[in-house]
């Protein structure tokens, strides 16, 4: 019973924590970060007075988890970049299923996973990331309509901050895993580090951290409140089913997020060549990181 309800608050959560704010007008993508960042720093706060595991922690457990929040921070504002450059659709799909490809690299190489694989494993591990290729290959190449006019060195900048954070959100979980803490624990010296991370990065960018209107304001927050639910919602899901089952219903996000993009957000609009085009690209992506993930 529980375990359909989880499952549902991580799709919904992180399937639709972008759109919300997609369409406000930031000063620049430093303050969208701050924003998100520090709304998810309240919402970790209440969680771990609730808990009070997160004060447990020692030193070295609480500082690594916060350095893997930062990293966060810097992946998020690449995220940013790369929706607002792209479009939620397109860049979700690229960044999610390289988050598990590097991820599972890292694990690799500095946690010896994936030693003394099978020939069939083999096979598997090369096709989902042929599968992968596909489908990224598919969202980036997908243009049409407004998209072919789309000036070159926007398409590589979001380009870039995609496959950032694709790159930085993959990472991330390094720090927090030396530190031998457990998900629930972390999640607040994780928070912290994001909310610092945020904080410094809208510093450096030396705008104001106002916004329009108290509704851009609402929005802005409520993209980091989705994102906060969504892994909320993944930590309950993986203490019910497993992370192996957990992790691939939490891809099922992809997909939620393309059909957003496209259908409420027109980030491609609908019914072109490149909406189907980037449609199948996610979907692909998804299914390729689903096979990918649960080779762990």
């Amino acid at each position: 019973m529980y375990s359909w309800l989880y499952a549902l608050i991580t799709v919904f959560g992180w399937g639709t924590w972008l759109a919300p704010s997609q369409k406000v007008k930031f000063p620049n993508q430093q303050i969208k970060n701050l924003y998100v960042a520090g709304t998810n720093l309240v919402i970790a706060t209440a969680v771990a007075l609730l808990q009070g595991s997160a004060w447990a922690l020692n030193g070295a457990m609480f500082w690594l988890t916060f350095a893997g929040g930062l990293i966060w921070a810097v992946g998020g504002l690449a995220a940013f970049t790369g929706t607002v450059k792209l479009g939620m659709a397109k860049a979700f799909g690229i960044w999610a299923p390289l988050n598990i490809a590097v991820s599972l690299v890292w694990g690799a190489v500095l946690f010896n996973e994936f030693v003394n694989l099978s020939g069939w494993t083999i096979v598997l591990l090369v096709a989902a990331i042929l599968i992968i290729l596909a489908g990224v290959l598919l969202i980036i190449f997908a243009k049409g309509g407004d998209e072919e006019t789309q000036d070159r060195s926007t398409f590589r900048s979001g380009l870039l901050g995609a496959v950032g954070a694709g790159v930085l959100w993959g990472s991330y979980f390094i720090p927090v895993k030396l530190s031998g803490v457990s998900a629930w624990a972390g999640a607040f010296p994780l928070a912290l580090g994001m909310a610092t991370g945020g904080a410094l990065l809208a510093l450096l960018s030396r705008q104001t951290w106002k916004l329009a209107s108290a509704g851009d304001a609402g929005r802005a927050c409520l993209t980091g409140a989705l994102w906060s639910l969504g892994n909320y919602g993944m930590l309950l899901l993986v203490g019910v089913i497993g992370a192996g089952r957990g992790f691939t219903i939490s891809q099922l996000s992809v997909v939620v997020s393309a059909l957003i993009g496209i259908y409420w957000l027109h980030e491609p609009a609908p019914r072109t060549r490149a909406a189907r085009l980037t449609f199948t690209g996610c979907v692909l992506a998804t299914l390729g990181g689903i096979l990918l993930g649960n080779l762990r």
